[in-house]
């Protein structure tokens, strides 16, 4: 077994918050969980959610009598979504321990309550398949006293991941069970002591991945600062979270990267000051106010003092799962934090009647459904010069081009050329070293996408297309036989004949049927 020394450094994480944009509404809500859950509600202390359900685990296990029946009770895991019961249940444990790990399988302590780690194990369930492994808790871990709740695993337990696990001790200790091949790890297995941390029997350990990348946990005594501990150089090192206006002293904490920041979940106090309540705030630890702030509506006190919460990032926002195991004012409940993005515009610089100044240009629309951006554009000029900015100087002074130049955007160009549209899927853009976009005359829808940084043409109705004999949109070998019909028989029925000047010297003849080939063998024009 290996034994590593938890370092205690008194460091608050600073890092700063803004509010601005941030906003929480409620999805759905699910009131009063000894209804919903029946005979098994008061002992139901700790839930998560995921999916859009959550997942509590019953402990009691002895008989109860109804209508004089005597009914025996079992450990049952429910589901729940915002219909009530689902109808899902698995095995349950008379711990009161439940959580999941980073796949979405759920984990229980099977450790007789109130009696701690000896001779305990740990069930992980698939809960798509109702899969089940068991695995028991190494002698050499077991070290730890009585713990009644977990926290966020790492990996997939059901194959190669990590838990922590913690007890109320004397000492600092705390464990790690590794899992690896669908098998206890006994060779990295290991338990850490320090003088950073006190677990107590309502310590929770949750592992995730900060905002550089790095494995860290999220250690959580109920009445006590919460601190990040940090894995470095062999070692875990401890710094205090702290947080605006303060945690309260009910269980519940957890930490999330979204926005381009390290965010935490936690309890709050209420109005009166009164612990193990349901409010509760989103913050970065270090900044002078939380962004999001959720007030307690609970009319009385959380007997099991927990608030627990967890969170879902997706790339347009945050879900958040709230269960509160009140007796009288318990709920399950699902937020959903977003925050108001503003939408940059984009305008179109050059074309022929449209201006190449830094002071105007074509306002494309933006299309919100689609996150996309289009304009319908007429180019008159036989040849046309565009590009992009999502910025326009006031004036057209000394300071017009400087101003607009961090937001200007064109073509992806080789050797530093413009770039020829003749036709391809699309075009590459690029803030970087951009190139102005060529275009023959015509009509022409135009759609910018900034997220793929990419620009779609359409051409649109009959209009100038070089080698466009036809008239069709294309330029195909329909073309070529249509142009040397023309010039054998002279019969300009079904012909655009602007579109037949392939070798843009004037006229139609022998060598614009040339040209034309050499378009269709090689897909550039000569110049």
């Amino acid at each position: 077994m290996k034994k590593f020394l938890l370092i205690a450094a008194m460091v608050a994480i600073a890092i700063g918050a803004s509010a601005d944009g941030y906003k929480i509404e409620k999805v759905w809500e699910i009131n009063n969980p000894q209804q919903l859950l029946g005979l098994d509600r008061y002992e139901i202390r700790q839930g998560f959610g995921m999916n859009g359900k959550f997942y509590v685990n019953s402990k009691l296990n002895k008989v109860d009598t109804i209508d004089d029946v005597i009914i025996p009770t079992v450990p049952v895991i429910y589901e729940i979504d915002e219909n009530g019961l689902t109808g899902v249940t698995f095995p349950g444990s008379t711990n009161t321990a439940i959580t999941r790990d980073e796949a979405g399988n759920i984990i229980v302590s099977v450790a007789q309550f109130p009696n701690n780690w000896v001779d305990a194990s740990i069930r992980v369930i698939n809960p798509s398949t109702g899969e089940s492994v068991e695995y028991p808790i190494p002698e050499e871990i077991a070290v730890l006293g009585r713990c009644d709740f977990l926290g966020f695993a790492k990996g997939n337990l059901m194959e190669d991941g990590d838990l922590y696990i913690t007890g109320a001790t004397q000492g600092t200790e705390f464990s790690h069970l590794a899992i690896a091949g669908g098998e206890v790890d006994y060779d990295n297995c290991f338990y850490m002591v320090g003088n950073g941390v006190t677990p107590t029997t309502s310590t929770v350990i949750n592992y995730y991945t900060d905002l550089n990348g790095d494995d860290a946990l999220l250690y959580v005594t109920r009445n006590d600062h919460p601190r990040k501990l940090a894995y470095e150089d062999n070692q875990y090192t401890s710094s205090l979270i702290t947080l605006p206006p303060g945690k309260s002293n009910t269980n519940g904490m957890f930490p999330f990267i979204w926005d381009g920041k390290e965010f935490f979940i936690y309890s709050t106090l209420n109005d009166a000051n009164q612990h193990y309540m349901d409010g509760f705030a989103i913050a970065e630890s270090g900044a002078e106010a939380p962004i999001v702030n959720v007030p307690c509506v609970a009319t009385t006190v959380n007997g099991f003092q927990g608030n627990w919460l967890n969170a879902e990032v997706d790339a347009n926002g945050v879900t958040i799962y709230q269960y509160f195991p009140g007796n009288d004012a318990g709920h399950f409940t699902v937020w959903r934090m977003t925050k108001d993005v503003e939408v940059p515009n984009v305008y179109m610089l050059g074309g022929d009647d449209q201006l190449w100044d830094p002071t105007s240009g074509t306002l494309f629309e933006y299309d919100a459904e689609n996150n996309v951006y289009t304009a319908t554009i007429n180019f008159p000029a036989e040849y046309n010069f565009f590009g992009f900015t999502t910025e326009l100087a006031e004036n057209n002074d000394d300071g017009g081009w400087s101003y607009i130049e961090p937001y200007r955007f064109g073509a992806i160009a080789d050797e530093g050329t413009d770039f020829w549209y003749e036709g391809q899927d699309y075009v590459s853009l690029t803030w970087d070293e951009y190139h102005a976009i060529r275009i023959e005359r015509g009509e022409y829808k135009l759609t910018v996408n900034l997220e793929t940084m990419q620009l779609f043409i359409e051409k649109i109705g009959g209009g100038y297309l070089r080698g466009d004999v036809d008239g069709d949109g294309n330029i195909n070998i329909a073309d070529a036989t249509t142009l040397i019909d023309f010039i054998l028989g002279g019969d300009g029925e079904g012909i655009v004949l602007d579109n037949a000047n392939c070798d843009l010297e004037g006229g139609v003849n022998i060598s614009d049927v040339t040209t034309l080939v050499d378009f269709l063998l090689g897909g550039t024009w000569p110049n």
